[in-house]
């Protein structure tokens, strides 16, 4: 009677952490950036969030195709973070496409997180701007708590190549 008890818990929990699984949000077209000399531009993070927005730029250029050094750049790639309490959504990490459109969202405990997240999160925005006009022409947007350079990365230029907000499988 347990072992049954105990399956069903633990796929309960299971389905329950997919649930809370980040996904990133995003708008516009990098298809261009493939293969165009792109170039890292400044963050104004500083301390701690200057180091993972400086490692999460230098993968999203990475997982983008764009090529560094190769003369002038074609487009740039900025990697903003932004620290927020959970129940206030950023917005202005990079210029907007769409006026609509959140960076991310207040953060809205479902009834099932108890545990709740009571600190910071970290806002990490990608932005590919055109560097003839300095328009943004792409940007993708999460919220994360932790998470590697590399993971958030692929989570944000995922966003920026599917038309579904869909959270990439990992291998």
């Amino acid at each position: 009677m347990r072992a049954p008890m105990l399956v069903l818990a633990g796929t309960a929990l299971l389905a329950l952490s997919a649930c809370a699984t980040p996904r990133a949000v995003g708008q516009g077209d990098v298809s261009a950036v493939k293969g165009a000399a792109v170039a890292a531009y400044a963050s104004q993070a500083d301390g701690d969030d200057a180091a993972f927005a400086r490692a999460v730029q230098g993968q999203a250029i990475s997982r983008l195709g764009g090529q560094t050094g190769s003369g002038q750049p074609a487009y740039l790639v900025q990697v903003g973070v932004a620290v927020a309490p959970p129940a206030m959504g950023v917005s202005s990490a990079a210029g907007a496409l769409d006026t609509t459109a959140w960076r991310s969202q207040a953060e809205k405990r479902r009834w099932w997180q108890f545990w709740g997240h009571k600190g910071p999160a970290r806002t990490v925005t990608l932005a590919v701007v055109d560097a003839k006009t300095g328009k943004t022409t792409a940007w993708s947007s999460i919220r994360v708590r932790k998470g590697e350079p590399a993971d958030v990365a692929d989570l944000l230029v995922y966003a920026l190549q599917t038309p579904t907000l869909k959270t990439p499988a990992k291998s």
